[in-house]
């Protein structure tokens, strides 16, 4: 084969701590979803409850689901089919 008809990608480093941050907030997600049934203020009451600071990365994402649902209240729809068809496509 010809040299030319050879494409390369560069490898791409991501920093682990992004990756990580991902993860978390799908994880996130899934909690908001699946425990608190989508409603940012239940689990905001229990972390005033039961919480202390290692859970201030909570805290911060809730605030950011309050901000998009005021701008979008058909974001949480969103992110529960995005759930869905995630879990349909891993699952075996």
């Amino acid at each position: 084969m010809p040299a030319e008809s050879f494409v390369v990608i560069p490898a791409v480093e991501l920093p682990r701590w992004s990756l990580m941050g991902v993860a978390e907030d799908f994880a996130r997600v899934q909690i908001l979803l699946s425990l608190f049934d989508g409603d940012p203020e239940k689990w905001l009451e229990q972390i005033d409850l039961h919480g202390g600071p290692e859970l201030d990365g909570d805290v911060a994402f809730l605030h950011e689901v309050q901000q998009r649902l005021a701008a979008d209240p058909r974001y949480l729809d969103d992110m529960r089919r995005i759930i869905q068809e995630f879990a349909e496509r891993v699952s075996m």
